[in-house]
């Protein structure tokens, strides 16, 4: 298993990580101030079928793909002000490993909480706890809907304000800041900023019933070389259209909606999102999951229904063909491009199980079937590696254990 925690860890990461632990040292007599936890999972997978891979698993027994292991540090200065840091570890390379969090925590009430720093973007239902599978049920989120963020964590200001009116439990929440690291898509690790990256979420609870709805925009800069370099000589020679095209800089807006229900016996859970990019290169996605569950402790059986469908808004070519070889080599290589960027669809229906065989540590047992009948990019979930007919099953055990 490889294993390698610090693979892609920063100068940006250390410098705060060492500072946290300089701090540590220098408070480890105040037991009751300064306070360790984490968490870890180790999931082994399978896929049945050797013309394809899903989220990274192929015909083989694999540990290295979802498995990881996350520490974190809790400072209290006092009652209203606090310190917390976060270290993940990735086996998947391509998830990041490094700090995830790193952000003060101002409560100048039980009301009112204020983060600032790295931290998580309230994105979705279980933004905050994207990789601690202890917290749901699934061995795994919903694969079409929560790979629909190309990142996840943001620097920047948070304000959540909880209240409650007689019997409904109000939440709202907003945020400011940026991104600036790397993301992976289509296969490439991409430099990637969002400055002006805002948003603002609400949930109302009552009685076993909770609603959320969020809203979400920011202006997106992804690093291309090939795309600028080819952008640039078009508009030298005049196809604006296609130039513009090929820019993948602009705003973003990503919208998000729930509605639970929960009680000590079922569940019933689902989200819906939709991701909007104005530039050609970032592409439209519209997913959903439901998810059904029956509670007989220890045990947890369920089922989940999830579906995604990523296209791109490809302009018509008008580069004409024919007329001089210079102009048939720009109209390939414009065709090779929009190809590169194909759309995606698939569904993903997952059965499976937990066992909560002691309060801190969770057995997993998940199965899932994968339908990709549209075209497979090959650069998201699910890739083709020949011969693939769009069916496959992915099998899977986990240990989720939080300490």
């Amino acid at each position: 298993m490889n294993f390698s925690p610090l693979k892609y860890t920063s100068s940006k990461v250390l410098i705060p990580l060492c500072l946290l632990l300089s701090i540590s040292s220098t408070v480890c007599a105040e037991e009751n101030q300064l306070k360790f936890s984490g968490f870890a999972r180790i999931i082994l997978g399978h896929l049945d079928d050797e013309n394809a891979e899903y989220v990274g698993y192929g015909n083989n027994l694999s540990i290295d793909k979802q498995s990881l292991l996350a520490l974190q540090a809790d400072y209290k200065f006092n009652d209203k002000l606090s310190l917390t840091a976060q270290f993940v570890g990735h086996t998947d390379d391509q998830r990041q490993s490094g700090l995830e969090w790193l952000y003060l925590t101002y409560k100048p009430s039980n009301a009112l909480r204020i983060k600032l720093g790295r931290q998580r973007i309230p994105f979705f239902n279980y933004s905050d706890s994207l990789d601690v599978g202890f917290a749901y049920p699934w061995l795994t989120l919903p694969q079409q809907f929560y790979d629909t963020a190309f990142f996840s964590t943001f620097d920047g200001l948070l304000a959540n304000y909880e209240f409650t009116v007689k019997d409904w439990l109000v939440n709202l929440e907003g945020y400011w800041g940026r991104y600036d690291d790397k993301i992976y898509l289509a296969s490439q690790e991409l430099n990637t900023k969002t400055i002006g990256f805002f948003g603002i979420n609400s949930s109302v609870s009552y009685n076993n019933f909770t609603v959320r709805a969020s809203y979400n925009k920011g202006d997106v800069n992804i690093e291309q070389p090939e795309a600028k370099q080819f952008s640039q000589i078009l508009h030298q020679v005049g196809f604006t259209d296609t130039e513009k095209w090929l820019n993948a800089s602009g705003p973003i807006k990503f919208y998000q909606f729930s509605i639970n229900y929960d009680n000590l016996d079922y569940f019933v859970r689902s989200e819906v999102t939709q991701f909007k990019g104005e530039k050609g290169l970032v592409s439209d996605i519209e997913s959903f999951y439901i998810s059904a569950g029956y509670n007989f402790y220890p045990y947890t059986v369920y089922v989940s229904y999830s579906k995604k469908n990523l296209h791109f808004d490809h302009p018509d070519n008008e580069i004409p063909v024919g007329i001089s070889p210079d102009l048939d080599i720009l109209a390939a290589t414009y065709i090779a491009f929009t190809e590169a960027f194909a759309d995606d669809k698939s569904v993903g229906i997952k059965i499976g199980t937990r066992w909560d065989w002691s309060p801190n540590l969770a057995l997993k047992a998940e199965v899932t079937f994968v339908e990709a009948t549209e075209e497979i990019s090959n650069e998201y979930a699910v890739k083709d590696l020949g011969g693939f007919d769009g069916r496959a099953v992915l099998y899977q055990l986990g240990i989720e254990w939080v300490f």
